[in-house]
């Protein structure tokens, strides 16, 4: 087990009303005058933001609007929320919607204090050392970014997609309340189910030794997902299925795994799954259940030093009785496999509407800074083979 320094700095407000902490929070946190983003239309439709502006007139806090933030939101949208925080002297930032609005936010919240071009601090080549205090709404479970210190950003014709990640990028508080994703469809639903697994599985596939906690946490999480994500597609007004995927969300990012005595790596499927996402606009938890059963097999089939890992899990989360490793291991990927069908995820990138043509190209982009994975290397003719087995 690694060292490690334990601090979850965002307040969660969590339940059906929690709206009613959302001005006195700003203005404990200092703010006055603030930039509302948010992404489409819905929030007006279901009543949030009107629960959201009534708060802040309520209190007599002034705000401008950043309104349509894009799904893998673009840089560009990051340049207009900085450019109305210059240019009106903002001092806090309430982003309303999912994971793409919450993201947006935190790249305006460091660009906001930087005096040059806020894509240095979005491609690692300036740190960030200041940004404006943020809090979120939280509309959609998926991404956590209502817990955690990072966001993804989608650069340049390409969409390549760089993360952002500070602790100062921590919102200082998210309203969580569970009755604010029942009108969130099915699709994305699910596939903000598939990318909590996904936030799971990477702290808990890795080889780190003797950290019980977290893992153990993990498998309790990882079930809780597995349970409650069939009763929301089956009623997508069930309060407390809701309610334990918002937690969830939260719970997977929120800093338990990175901190307690884990190495910090970034997850190769996530940024295989960054790559289709930028080339066809796929969701992205979509694209985490198309290539983490290929991703899987890959491994067993080359590190086998991995395989009492894969079956361990396979046994704690599936109940896997089989005794041998291999044949568990396996049983657990067949396993994650039909929980994808069940909560209605593409059985492969064909069915996606990925063509093979493509393959080489994603290849290419998702391994361009170099090889990834946290346990074999995964250099750019392993990544295609794992496209290739995922399609």
């Amino acid at each position: 087990m690694e060292n490690f320094i334990f601090n979850i700095p965002t307040r969660a407000y969590f339940g059906k009303g929690q709206i009613e902490n959302l001005a006195s929070g700003v203005k404990e946190f200092g703010g006055s005058r603030v930039l509302l983003t948010y992404g489409g239309g819905s929030i007006k439709s279901n009543g949030i933001y009107q629960a959201v502006i009534d708060q802040l007139n309520g209190a007599g806090i002034f705000y401008i609007e950043l309104s349509g933030i894009k799904p893998n939101p673009p840089i560009e949208d990051v340049y207009e929320g900085v450019r109305l925080m210059k240019e009106n002297n903002l001092d806090f930032i309430v982003a309303v919607g999912g994971g793409s609005a919450l993201d947006a936010a935190k790249a305006i919240a460091a660009g906001a204090k930087y005096d040059g071009d806020v894509f240095d601090l979005i491609s690692g080549k300036v740190a960030v050392n200041d940004a404006t205090p943020l809090a979120t709404v939280l509309t959609m479970a998926g991404t956590g970014s209502e817990l955690d210190m990072g966001g993804v950003i989608t650069v340049g014709e390409n969409h390549k997609k760089y993360a952002i990640i500070h602790p100062l990028l921590n919102p200082k508080f998210s309203i969580l309340d569970p009755e604010y994703t029942f009108t969130v469809n099915e699709h994305h639903s699910m596939a903000g189910c598939s990318d909590i697994l996904s936030h799971l599985m990477e702290q808990y596939l890795r080889p780190d030794i003797g950290c019980d906690v977290p893992d153990r946490m993990n498998e309790g999480i990882m079930k809780v997902v597995l349970d409650n994500a069939p009763k929301i597609k089956e009623n997508p007004n069930d309060y407390i299925a809701r309610a334990n995927i918002m937690w969830a969300s939260s719970m997977a990012l929120a800093g338990f795994q990175f901190m307690m005595g884990k190495k910090f790596g970034a997850f190769p499927v996530h940024a295989m799954g960054h790559e289709l996402s930028s080339l066809n606009d796929m969701t992205h938890g979509v694209t985490l259940a198309l290539i983490t059963p290929s991703w899987m097999r890959y491994t067993l089939k080359n590190a086998p030093e991995f395989t009492p890992m894969f079956a361990r899990f396979a046994r704690n989360i599936f109940e896997i009785l089989e005794t041998d490793d291999v044949k568990a291991a396996n049983e657990g990927i067949e396993k994650l496999e039909h929980f994808y069908e069940i909560i209605g995820m593409p059985k492969n990138m064909r069915e996606a509407g990925v063509s093979e043509d493509e393959l080489k190209y994603l290849a290419d982009k998702a391994t361009e800074f170099g090889d990834i994975g946290t346990m074999t290397p995964i250099t750019k003719t392993e990544a295609l083979e794992i496209y290739t087995m995922a399609w």
